[in-house]
């Protein structure tokens, strides 16, 4: 395996891709390297976030202690120059899990503290506009080498988040959903307080398909809490993820042709 891997290491091209595609060439990535980058990305943060759960922030800005011990990554549209999408990453080792963002929501001290070189991924947003596009895979595709070689990742953590208050039927039976997913897909981490959502008065077909990002996950083997943690100030319902590199490599980048 990781023969393979130290090839495609040697041929790896950004951003990662078959066969190059008018897509692809849209978009550019980037590190945020200075407090204004940073600003940029609060407040993009904070636009699609309101948009998302039907929140508001203190002068459209998203900010929070993290933001300074974290690596912004973002992926612009590279004819607007505006941010598309974005996601943080902090490498933590197993003693420093109470440091993490998942730790005020999740009971992961005790369940995770001997592991190390866990990455723990947060904040991930898309432009509405470009949810439907290829933004968000192409983003994570440009963490690969960070992750994967710069930081020596063994687990990537983090919440995915679905919007309650307004999505009540959506966020039931994704809820339900999850509750029936298989011992492969699920980790045994629990909520500081669990949240059961009630039956919606009503709905409609579309409400019991899960949000993109959740298949998203579950596709790349990673494995979800089934309890759920209510972010009040977030207005949603967040599960915990837990992903272990090696099972990503092989199915999320060793899949890829190496171009010689």
């Amino acid at each position: 395996m990781f023969e393979k891997l130290n090839l495609y290491r040697q041929n790896f091209t950004l951003p990662l891709q078959k066969k190059a595609t008018k897509q692809t060439h849209q978009y550019r990535f980037e590190w945020v390297e200075d407090l204004k980058q940073l600003h940029e990305v609060q407040k993009f943060r904070a636009a699609q976030f309101s948009q998302q759960f039907g929140i508001q922030f203190d002068q459209d800005i998203d900010q929070d202690l993290y933001d300074f011990g974290c690596e912004h990554a973002v992926l612009r549209d590279k004819y607007s120059n505006e941010i598309v999408a974005y996601t943080r990453l902090k490498l933590l080792q197993g003693q420093d899990l109470a440091q993490s963002y998942s730790a005020q929501e999740f009971k992961i001290i005790d369940e995770l503290g001997h592991l190390s070189n866990i990455v723990e991924i947060g904040r991930t947003c898309v432009h509405h506009r470009y949810r439907a596009s290829r933004a968000l895979s192409i983003l994570w595709l440009n963490l690969v080498p960070k992750v994967l070689w710069e930081m020596r990742a063994k687990y990537l953590i983090g919440c995915v988040s679905i919007r309650l208050q307004g999505n009540q039927a959506r966020a039931y039976y994704t809820h339900q959903y999850l509750k029936q997913l298989s011992p492969e897909q699920t980790c045994a981490i629990q909520p500081q307080v669990a949240y059961e959502p009630t039956y919606p008065e009503y709905s409609f077909a579309q409400d019991e398909k899960i949000p993109k990002l959740f298949d998203v996950y579950l596709k790349m083997h990673a494995k979800l809490s089934q309890q759920a943690f209510y972010d009040r100030e977030f207005n949603c319902l967040d599960y915990f993820v837990l992903l272990e590199v090696n099972k990503m490599a092989k199915s999320f980048v060793l899949k890829k042709p190496i171009q010689r």
